[in-house]
């Protein structure tokens, strides 16, 4: 390990939490690799040290590969970007809303397609082995709205790259992760940067805590998985000449693509085609003009991707999410620390920390109720807990010299309003940025009497698959609520796990359109309406069924109780029941099988899939897949 690495690395251990899984970085400039290290475990079942080949699920992105893999074929002539998706993919069809045969390709790369957001089912799963995916999103897509016309307004969406990932399949005639091995990263010479289908047994994908890998079969917009040093070699393609893709094509990629209507949103209007932002500033650092940003986040991993031209440098950090860090602050951190070996001074405000206050107030400190270690290093300083109890963690970090004190700056964030003709939107400024935060509710039509009937009843997912991870910490089950005070808006909320996952507690405001259709109406861009559901209701040999986020739900009422039936025999027809009497131990599963325990809040609380230790549940239900 070189000293630099040596160096950053503690940076990184200082702010970890006792209980982490893995973190890892990579930074290159001038085409070399500076400083790059994993930290941690592969898992914490088996506690084997993490190593320079472990991969990172990389999640969102993935998107810039898959921009890759179009611009590439349109370099060719065999794909445009402003031709319709429904031209290469003719079994496209959304007969609830006809404006799906204007999403083009630039729409889907730029995040302007109005498609819903994310087609869940699938989307993390512990074994691709008999799925389907494009199926499922032709389905999901079947049942699904538009929340604005294509090309109206850029909100994010993973939709639209798995659409541009089916068009790449399509048009190329190769299944999309072979695709991507044979054009872009075999060329390249990543050797771990796969997908969930042509994943390398060379190298070991990390897992977070004692969880099963986590397999994506959402490859265009989230199924990467890669070193760090891998990932900036990849990342270095777009500051050298290269024969993967052209300089054209990157300079499409990097202009502005995104679109607003409104007038105080600074940062919708920034994306790029694939990337999340074309004009990267941190009021902190000086990075230069046309600096890229790509994150990325699944169930187990968060990740951010940097390119800085100025620096002719490439950054790349992931982690475990229960590694609990600020990733992207941390890797702008050590890039500065870096910098400043190299007499570079990247800060805008701040200075490096004289060696004589390093020497002299470096060491040990007390408080009432801990005792710290105050570490200095570049410009930062950390407060690093003695904790007798091995949970670790900084009491506080990232704490700035502007040449005679420390600062700890806040988050600097702000609040603010914007109008369209029709909504009121509160705005937020965040690090240099004005975006959107949320939109102003306002009534609808009074709903049909089905809906209010709705109110307060539970529903229950009843055709889960046995691998499909989404499911053990979000949208395990389902209620409806009116919106206190409005007309016409109900609430679906989704239980899931506090504080686990992408979501752990999902509420999905709609509006009723008619006795069994809602639709999710929010147009706030960038981040805030992205995922939006659109519920179908119907009713079946007496039991009422949701269509919502992909998966199926039954209503509660009237469910059979528990009393040792079999597994059902068709995939995707579980059998749910109700846990009346104390539930002492779990059926003998077979194989491929699985059996999810809820508790009376339609909680995930035991899911044999993660090998979970079964306690005795007195009430609740049980789902045998």
């Amino acid at each position: 390990m070189s000293a630099l690495t040596e160096r950053l690395s503690d940076i990184v251990k200082r702010q970890l939490k006792g209980e982490y899984t893995s973190v890892s970085y990579a930074i290159l400039q001038h085409g070399e690799v500076m400083a790059a290290d994993s930290i941690g475990f592969k898992n914490r079942k088996d506690m084997e040290p993490a190593d320079e080949r472990c991969t990172y699920n990389v999640a969102s992105i993935s998107k810039i590969f898959c921009t890759t893999a179009v611009m590439q074929l349109a370099e060719r002539g065999l794909v445009d970007l402003d031709t319709p998706v429904c031209t290469y993919l003719p079994r496209l069809s959304m007969p609830l809303d006809g404006r799906y045969k204007q999403i083009t390709l630039r729409h889907c790369l730029s995040h302007s397609s109005g498609l819903p957001g994310t087609q869940w089912r699938g989307f993390s799963v512990s074994s691709t082995e008999g799925a389907d995916y494009y199926a499922d999103v032709y389905d999901f897509l079947s049942k699904s709205t538009l929340k604005a016309d294509p090309g109206d307004y850029s909100v994010y969406c993973n939709d639209g790259f798995s659409l541009a990932e089916m068009v790449v399949a399509e048009v190329s005639g190769m299944p999309y992760a072979d695709y991507c091995l044979e054009h872009i990263t075999k060329p390249l010479g990543l050797q771990s940067s796969r997908l969930s289908t042509t994943l390398n047994p060379d190298y070991t994908v990390v897992s977070e805590g004692k969880k099963p890998a986590e397999l994506l079969l959402i490859q265009g917009g989230a199924g990467y998985t890669t070193t760090m040093t891998d990932l900036v070699r990849f990342g270095n393609i777009f500051l050298t000449e290269n024969a993967v893709l052209s300089e054209a094509s990157k300079a499409e990629m990097a202009a502005r693509q995104g679109k607003t209507f409104l007038k105080r949103d600074e940062k919708s209007p920034l994306f790029g085609l694939g990337w999340d932002n074309t004009q990267y500033r941190d009021p902190d650092y000086d990075l230069g003009e046309g600096v890229l940003l790509k994150g990325g986040n699944s169930f187990q991993f968060d990740t951010q991707f940097f390119v800085i031209p100025k620096y002719d440098a490439v950054l790349a950090i992931s982690e475990t999410h229960d590694c609990g860090l600020n990733i992207n602050a941390l890797i702008m951190r050590l890039f500065a620390t870096m910098m400043l070996e190299q007499g570079v001074n990247i800060y805008t405000r701040y200075q490096p920390i004289p060696e004589e206050i390093i020497k002299r107030f470096s060491g040990t400190y007390l408080m009432p109720s801990c005792a710290f270690d105050l570490k200095m290093d570049g410009a930062c300083a950390d407060m690093v807990r003695i904790d007798v109890r091995k949970k670790g963690g900084c009491l506080w970090h990232d704490l700035l010299w502007n040449g005679k004190e420390f600062e700890f700056p806040p988050d600097r964030q702000e609040f603010l309003f914007d109008e369209s003709p029709d909504n009121t939107f509160l705005m937020t400024r965040f690090r240099s940025y004005v975006t959107g935060c949320a939109m102003k509710a306002k009534d609808f039509p009074k709903a049909p009497e089905a809906w209010e009937k709705r109110v307060g009843k539970r529903y229950i997912p009843c055709t889960l698959d046995a691998c499909d991870e989404v499911i053990y910490e979000d949208m395990s089950g389902l209620r409806i609520e009116k919106l206190p005070g409005f007309e016409g808006i109900f609430t679906l909320a989704f239980s899931g796990r506090e504080g686990a996952g992408v979501y752990g507690f999902f509420e999905s405001t709609v509006h009723a359109v008619d006795e069994n259709r809602g639709i999710g109406f929010l147009r706030t861009p960038a981040n805030p309406s992205r995922d939006l559901v659109d519920p179908i209701f119907y009713e079946k040999d007496g039991v009422e069924y949701c269509d919502a986020a992909s998966y199926t739900y039954r209503d509660v009422e009237g469910i059979e109780a528990w009393s040792g039936q079999s597994f059902p025999e068709k995939p995707r027809n579980n059998g749910v029941y109700r846990i009346d009497e104390e539930l002492k131990e779990l059926p003998v599963i077979p194989e491929g099988h699985r059996v999810i325990v809820l508790d009376k809040d339609l909680v995930n609380i035991c899911d044999s899939l993660f090998g979970e230790e079964f306690k005795p549940v007195k009430e609740g239900y049980i789902i045998l897949i």
